[in-house]
């Protein structure tokens, strides 16, 4: 078994990962961005090294000497950039170092997309109609040609949302090819894109979990509904998927433990899915990395996946069989980001003032903040997962809407509002949606009115705040403004629709 493990990860997961290596005994170490001092992670690992690098890719050099300092047994990437690649799993093979996560064999075939899809197809596994695009524009256009518009461009390295655009005829194929192979160059050091035809936004994404080890067991965990995504990526997943025939979903479970067979996967991952109205399904991708989303598969099969994950990087093999893996109730994960959902998701930043979560049966919170912390610009928007757990989807939903009304973020704009949004609407009630749903995402005026009210007064705290924190600030000859405590009391009646 591990005994020392250096996270080169941030944020909840990290915390995630902190909290199951105390109850399995093993020392803890967090190489973090000098940004995230004092954040929740950091303070809660046993050692903690701090980063000078910008940016993953060029943290690497500066994770492995941290790794020889410890000296640390494995190193986790969590769900991070590093995560996926196989370079840096490599390398760490090569310094002697555990990875937790898939073998890198592993890792090159399902983070290169015509790879995975060649895979599925080999799998007996339906995929989407598509092909590589060349360098030649006209003969890109030909080719879209044959596919059909509308068309999605990928990037073949792509993941996490990025990447990835539609164009709707060939007016926009040029500049779509251009747009997303500079996005993929700049984030995936590859400027190669491929192209499937365009579903449109009536189908579900839906996913399977998958575990395996290094000795050939592969096992599935359930699957998720991850229909509800802004700039296609994931806001809320639920497990299972609701109002999914049981046909579809043992085709769904033989197809995704196919795949990760035949790509000799070895660890946590995720076979997604996108499947029509009609119950037609078809391969997309395979993430080779423990998901944001697993919660709420540990909610209703009682497996932790990231002791897992240890154990099979360990070399253990898995002590689980198919048939004791039992789903029980229903699960639901809301991602409260920083963003604000009146302007287009749009990603903001801010100190947190007050924090407070819900409690009580079925209640779990994987949070990455703190109060009196920054939620920085350079990072991802996630702040914290809320996730309820019921003995069916109707009290899961009860209990969600009581968590949502109970949890407090305030110091800069968040997610909540459209959460609350989401359990008003009919077809998520009735869990009979699609990737469609958030394009429908509105408020009322009143609603809009209070919610940037709320707003207003927030910003003049974090101003004032911001001003209070200013070394040149004269405040022996200027008025004592009122407590920004005594303001936050004032925003309790825009909290709750924020």
């Amino acid at each position: 078994m591990i005994r020392r493990l250096l996270l080169c990860c941030r944020g909840e997961i990290a915390m995630r990962f902190i909290r199951t290596c105390r109850e399995l005994g093993i020392e803890t170490a967090v190489a973090y961005p000098v940004e995230d001092m004092g954040a929740p992670y950091v303070m809660a690992a046993d050692r903690r090294i701090p980063l000078q690098a910008r940016t993953p890719s060029e943290a690497i050099p500066e994770v492995i000497a941290a790794a020889k300092l410890l000296p640390a047994d494995a190193i986790a990437p969590g769900y991070g950039p590093l995560a996926e690649n196989a370079g840096f799993s490599a390398l760490c093979a090569s310094e002697g170092f555990v990875f937790v996560g898939p073998n890198v064999n592993a890792i090159r075939l399902s983070g290169d997309k015509l790879q995975a899809r060649q895979a599925a197809e080999e799998a007996g596994v339906p995929v989407i109609p598509g092909a590589m695009m060349p360098a030649d524009m006209d003969l890109c256009v030909s080719i879209a040609r044959q596919i059909g518009f509308p068309i999605i461009v990928k990037a073949v390295l792509g993941g996490g949302g990025r990447g990835i655009r539609v164009a709707q005829d060939e007016h926009e194929l040029v500049g779509v090819l251009e747009e997303v192979r500079r996005e993929a160059q700049g984030a995936f050091g590859s400027d190669q894109v491929y192209v499937e035809r365009f579903l449109g936004e009536k189908v579900r994404h839906i996913e399977v979990q998958i575990i395996a080890d290094q000795h050939g067991t592969v096992l599935h965990l359930g699957d998720r509904e991850c229909s509800v995504q802004r700039r296609r990526q994931k806001l809320v997943e639920e497990a299972p998927a609701p109002n999914l025939s049981a046909r579809v979903r043992r085709s769904l479970y033989r197809s995704a433990l196919g795949i990760s067979k035949a790509i000799r996967y070895d660890s946590a991952g995720t076979v997604e899915f996108l499947v029509d109205p009609t119950g037609r399904f078809y391969f997309i991708e395979m993430n080779a990395r423990i998901q944001v989303e697993h919660p709420v598969t540990e909610s209703v099969c009682g497996v932790d996946i990231v002791e897992q994950m240890i154990r099979v990087a360990s070399g253990e093999p898995l002590a689980l069989e198919q048939d004791d893996i039992h789903l029980a109730g229903h699960a639901i994960e809301f991602r409260i980001c920083a963003e604000d959902p009146l302007n287009s998701f749009f990603p903001v930043a801010g100190v947190v003032l007050s924090y407070a979560v819900p409690e009580g049966p079925g209640i779990r919170v994987d949070s990455g903040i703190t109060s009196g912390m920054v939620q920085s610009p350079l990072f991802d928007s996630l702040c914290t997962k809320l996730i309820v757990h019921g003995r069916d989807r109707t009290q899961a939903l009860f209990r969600a809407t009581e968590a949502l009304r109970e949890f407090k973020v305030v110091g800069f704009p968040t997610n909540v509002a459209f959460h609350h949004w989401l359990l008003r609407h009919p077809d998520f009630i009735r869990g009979g949606y699609n990737l469609g749903l958030v394009g429908e995402f509105s408020v009322s005026a009143p609603e809009k009115t209070e919610i940037q009210k709320g707003l207003v007064a927030i910003a003049a705290v974090s101003a004032w705040l911001a001003r209070r924190r200013e070394p040149s600030a004269d405040v022996a000859t200027t008025a004592a403004p009122a407590s920004p405590w005594r303001m936050r009391n004032q925003l309790r009646s825009y909290v709750d629709v924020i």
